[in-house]
């Protein structure tokens, strides 16, 4: 019982936290980025490579998400097994899911950097 309410309060604080995100760096005077500047000057292989950067970025940072909430899984189990293997496999799949995201990052940028510049 007191196991599927911290999973619910994690889920819903991180939930919350990616929405009160923006306003948190507004509010400390950042100006805004505008996506993708600099791209109409550049040839649209090299645009397609920002692009395909810019959403393995966003897979890792979902993957390093994943990594926290399987440790505090773990970390929360409480001598139960089954959670503590829920937190386990969570680990496991989020570090294979990260690994897979750095090599798929180096063979993109390597395959672009190639076609882009020969």
């Amino acid at each position: 019982m007191i196991i599927s309410m911290m999973d619910k309060l994690l889920r819903y604080g991180v939930v919350a936290s990616l929405f009160l995100l923006p306003l948190a760096l507004h509010a400390q005077g950042l100006s805004r980025v505008v996506p993708f500047s600099g791209t109409a000057d550049t040839p649209l292989i090299v645009a397609i490579q920002i692009i395909i950067n810019v959403f393995l970025m966003l897979a890792a940072i979902v993957a390093a998400i994943f990594i926290i909430i399987g440790g505090v899984w773990f970390i929360t189990s409480a001598g139960d097994e089954g959670q503590a293997e829920k937190g386990k496999k969570t680990l496991l799949y989020a570090v294979i899911g990260l690994i897979a995201i750095g090599l798929s990052a180096a063979i993109v940028n390597f395959v672009i950097d190639g076609i882009a510049f020969a």
